[in-house]
């Protein structure tokens, strides 16, 4: 990863730092950037450790490697998204920004980051249990310490990942099923949403363009009866009128439905037809002319 690419943070704002001390690996701290400066070509933060009063100012260089790599990894990154299970947040009102939307149980598999020692320690789940417990099993190392542990369901939160370019991700489990505990939403709110999804990234429209993406949708699932009583007689005259001269075609309602107002549709429309060419056919008052209309009788002797 260069670190001529930046990462977006300022003095004075919340983020979480990892570490790759031995006894602290695969750990992320809450803590809030004090001041931004270089040594040479590398970029440093000084930070304070918000679950640890007493604990000093801690300087840490931004891009490091891990122990005997050559990888170069971002040791900073923003405070993890707020968090909801599926069954409370469609009840979150007021909320701003990025979420993320857990499953209301976890499986064997699952990516995690455990709270434990006013850390979060990444792994995997290895067991859920009836007493609302799991088993979990830490990052082996150099990635973390290892080791399996029991915690608790209400300490636990999801395995996210965060880059410089994709944001934040939900990582696949690891029980070989492509599984996500979890998935990153926008709120509402700020017209989102996918979403989409993706928990990153699913927008969702103002409730303005959904009623009426909604009610033109209704429109279109009308059948034609329900259409025909909501229009006046004068529309349904000035559309057939238009429909004849800009059209040699008679398209019929009966071909769209079967039912007895499109029946009655067609026939008002052959009546209006009727006037019509009964009006082109007239003669104008204004003009002399020999043409004389007649209504037509029909004769009285069957062929």
């Amino acid at each position: 990863m260069a670190e001529i690419n930046l990462p977006p943070f300022e003095v004075g704002q919340s983020v979480e730092l990892r570490s790759f001390e031995s006894g602290y690996r695969g750990a992320w701290f809450q803590c809030k950037i004090l001041k931004i400066f270089k040594k040479g070509r590398s970029l440093y933060y000084n930070v304070e450790y918000l679950d640890y009063p007493g604990e000093d100012i801690h300087t840490t260089k931004v891009f490091q490697q891990r122990e005997g790599g050559s990888e170069k990894y971002l040791m900073i990154r923003p405070v993890f998204p707020r968090k909801f299970h599926e069954s409370e947040v469609l009840n979150e009102e007021g909320s701003r920004g990025e979420a993320i939307v857990v499953h209301d149980s976890w499986k064997v598999g699952d990516l995690v980051d455990w709270w434990e020692d006013y850390c979060y320690w990444s792994g995997t789940v290895l067991e859920v249990r009836d007493n609302d417990s799991l088993q979990i099993e830490l990052l082996a190392p150099p990635y973390g310490e290892g080791s399996i542990y029991e915690a608790l369901s209400k300490d636990v939160r999801p395995s996210l990942e965060w880059s410089l370019d994709d944001g934040w991700t939900v990582p696949f489990s690891k029980d070989g099923e492509k599984r996500q505990c979890a998935k990153l939403v926008k709120h509402v709110n700020e017209g989102q949403v996918g979403g989409a999804e993706s928990m990153g990234e699913e927008m969702q429209r103002p409730s303005d363009e959904v009623s009426a993406a909604e009610s033109m949708e209704e429109e279109k699932q009308r059948p034609p009866d329900e259409v025909s009583v909501a229009e006046s007689r004068e529309e349904k005259n000035q559309r057939s009128t238009e429909k004849m001269e800009s059209n040699d075609d008679l398209p019929l309602n009966i071909m769209e439905s079967e039912s007895v107002v499109a029946a009655v549709m067609d026939l008002e429309e052959l009546i209006v037809r009727f006037g019509w060419l009964k009006g082109r056919l007239a003669p104008n008052s204004s003009e002399k002319t020999s043409w004389v209309y007649e209504d037509y009788r029909p004769s009285s002797s069957r062929m």
